[in-house]
């Protein structure tokens, strides 16, 4: 922000009262005041002894211009911040506009200017410079690029029905995938330039883009949750997976029930998009089922029956049209996952879900509006 000579006076005035308060803290409370018509006792609360107020020279020479120790609260022009949304943020046209015409989710990478009249408003560019527009709280939800942070689910107990419709007891303890592994988050189908040895997975919702059966997001976050015990299972498969130079891709995994009910009602085939109202539902809103396929060393997804989510009888694993190194690629993959605790449906070459799902809660948690935390050691150097 920058600080009329008239309240730099008003700072280096007070700092000589008292060394507890800082001069960026003062210009802040006073922006407002001239030091002639301000009483600084009663406005901060402070008691002084009188001989505080004997500034000796200083009150006969008043200055011309800001103390160069204060320098650090005067700028020329207003500073710029490289920084990573945090939950979600929303931009607007102008500092005007009424109501937000997009908004930002986690993980994208922005560039933040603060304002320079002391408003609550700051100027949001993309990566490239190019301008997004504005917003009223943009510091309150972005962090440094270096900043790790992952989605906080709380843990909940309910019934739940089995397979054969029998309510059971069960529970959830939704965890973000993020938070135990390192995760490449792209929805972008290209590896190029990625090393893909510096993760242990790729997350690429494909519900939080425009291909769907919708032809719109179901959420924007790319964000990737499973239950805890599930992800341990899923853990001991990205080990093997790797032994053999490839890297997992999960492309849905944890789907609210919201979610799942709205997909089913525009594809109305069960054995594709699962009702949640029959049977177990539609497992991925119990956070134990993976959409996935695989990576080889070189960011080349390995071939397989058809593309994910295509919702024919070539996506089966019966199916006679696939070739033989899709064949191979499919049988390879389901081999670890079996080997680790999952199973798998036919119709759907990609689906697998924990062996033990019936003891999980479905859920129905808002993908955009999950809260995001700091990660642990975040914290600890804030």
């Amino acid at each position: 922000m920058k600080i009329s000579k008239r309240l730099c006076t008003l700072v280096l005035l007070s700092s000589l009262i008292t060394n507890t308060l800082t001069a960026c803290t003062i210009s802040a409370e006073a922006k407002n005041h001239t030091y002639e018509d301000f009483d600084v006792k009663s406005y901060l609360w402070l008691k002084f002894p009188k001989e505080a107020f004997d500034f000796g020279e200083l009150a006969d020479s008043p200055l011309t211009k800001p103390p160069a120790k204060l320098s650090n609260c005067t700028l020329d022009e207003p500073q710029t911040f490289p920084m990573t949304v945090f939950g979600k943020m929303d931009i607007y046209e102008t500092t005007t506009s009424q109501y937000p015409y997009n908004t930002l989710y986690d993980g994208t990478k922005i560039i933040l200017t603060e304002p320079d009249d002391g408003s609550v408003w700051a100027a949001v560019h993309d990566i490239d410079d190019t301008p997004l527009g504005y917003t009223k709280d943009g510091f309150l939800h972005a962090v440094g690029n270096g900043t790790e942070f992952y989605a906080e689910v709380p843990t909940e107990t309910g019934r739940a029905p089995d397979a054969t419709g029998k309510l059971v007891d069960a529970y959830s303890n939704l965890v973000d995938i993020s938070k135990y592994l390192r995760v490449y988050k792209s929805t972008d189908p290209s590896n190029e330039g990625v090393d893909l040895s510096e993760y242990d997975v790729k997350v690429s919702m494909k519900l939080s883009t425009n291909d769907t059966s919708i032809g719109e997001p179901f959420y924007n976050s790319n964000l990737c949750l499973l239950q805890y015990d599930t992800l341990q299972k899923l853990i001991r498969a990205i080990d093997l997976f790797r032994r053999d130079g490839y890297t997992v891709v999960i492309y849905d995994a944890y789907r609210p029930t919201s979610v799942q009910q709205r997909w089913f009602d525009v594809v109305r085939v069960h054995k594709w998009v699962a009702d949640p109202s029959r049977g177990m539902g539609g497992i991925h809103d119990r956070g134990t089922a993976i959409d996935m396929s695989l990576i080889d060393s070189e960011g080349n997804e390995l071939e397989m029956p058809t593309p994910m989510h295509t919702f024919t009888n070539y996506s089966a694993r019966t199916s006679e049209k696939m070739t033989e190194t899709a064949r191979a690629n499919m049988e390879y993959m389901t081999k670890i996952m079996v080997s680790c605790g999952f199973t798998y449906i036919t119709s759907e070459w990609w689906h697998f879900q924990c062996v033990n799902t019936k003891n999980y809660l479905p859920t129905d948690h808002p993908i955009d509006d999950i809260p995001l935390v700091p990660a642990e050691d975040e914290l600890a150097t804030n």
